[in-house]
């Protein structure tokens, strides 16, 4: 409807495409080409699904988390029930850890190995899985592509008031880069475990937006090399928070927004946020 009411109905196309499917080059969003192409991202890392790896202690390999069922019991599934507010989801689960085997999660550590290889000192960590692959897989399409990705750099702990003692007790490996999972009823929860059956939860990561930028040079330099392009023009990746971004790219928005005291929200709320920045160097 928004695109048939709008003058510029010829120049928009919405595109349903689940994004773990072009990570994994199962599909595409962007078709080849060369054209200059602007990609936004607001708010859209944090939901994307990440990997929790670690590497085990006795023989050093790198290990990926998995979650299983701890039973096995029948239950009904969104597209039986036809409405999401009688998903069963009451299946108790549990955390594993295996030895690495997943083909996206081997590439980007491969790509990355500096970046996101873990240590057994630091313990498990979390590897934003689908936002690297998204980001190479733009790199292959899309050579010519400028980015602007925003969203949150740190979360609080979660508000565990509100449960009992028993919920208390995390049933995942603690891991850096742990998410906040929250219920729709506003109630936090200690870990993606935890939740209580038939709640549905919004699971928000952190992005360490350093780290992603770092990323996002090797990924496009590894994209030239697999196909042999000596000619490529190399990118500028950055990070830099929410707040110099705004003033950098519209102080002149920011400054209208200010109020007597010269407090301005644009600036000064949302202090946990970063922005990613990729552009062609000139």
């Amino acid at each position: 409807v928004l695109v048939d009411g709008s003058i510029h109905a010829d120049k928009i196309k919405l595109i349903n495409v689940d994004l773990m499917e072009v990570a994994e080059g199962n599909s595409e969003f962007l078709t080849p080409s060369d054209t200059p192409t602007c990609v936004i991202s607001l708010e859209l890392l944090d939901n994307l699904p990440h990997d929790k790896i670690g590497r085990c202690i006795e023989t050093g390999d790198i290990l990926q988390g998995e979650v299983t069922p701890l039973v096995s019991t029948d239950f009904n599934t969104k597209d039986e029930v036809g409405d999401i507010s009688q998903l069963d989801t009451s299946q108790a689960y549990t955390e594993t850890f295996v030895p690495l085997n997943d083909p996206l999660l081997q590439h980007i550590l491969s790509v990355g190995s500096s970046l996101y290889t873990p240590t057994v000192s630091r313990g498990p960590q979390w590897v934003p899985t689908v936002a690297l692959g998204v980001l190479t897989k733009l790199f292959e399409c899309r050579p010519n592509s400028s980015v602007v990705f925003a969203d949150f750099d740190w979360l609080p702990p979660p508000d565990l008031g509100s449960l009992s003692d028993t919920q208390h007790d995390s049933q995942a490996e603690p891991a850096v880069g742990d998410p906040l999972v929250t219920d729709m009823n506003g109630n936090d929860h200690l870990c993606y475990l935890t939740s209580p059956p038939n709640a549905l939860c919004d699971i928000l990561f952190p992005t360490d937006f350093s780290r992603l930028a770092a990323f996002t040079k090797l990924a496009h330099g590894s994209v030239a090399q697999s196909k042999s392009e000596t000619k490529r023009t190399p990118i500028s990746a950055s990070a830099m928070k929410q707040s110099d971004f705004l003033m950098r790219y519209g102080s002149e928005q920011v400054n209208k927004t200010r109020c007597w005291s010269g407090y301005s929200p644009l600036i000064n709320d949302f202090g946990n946020c970063s922005v990613l920045t990729v552009s062609p160097s000139k």
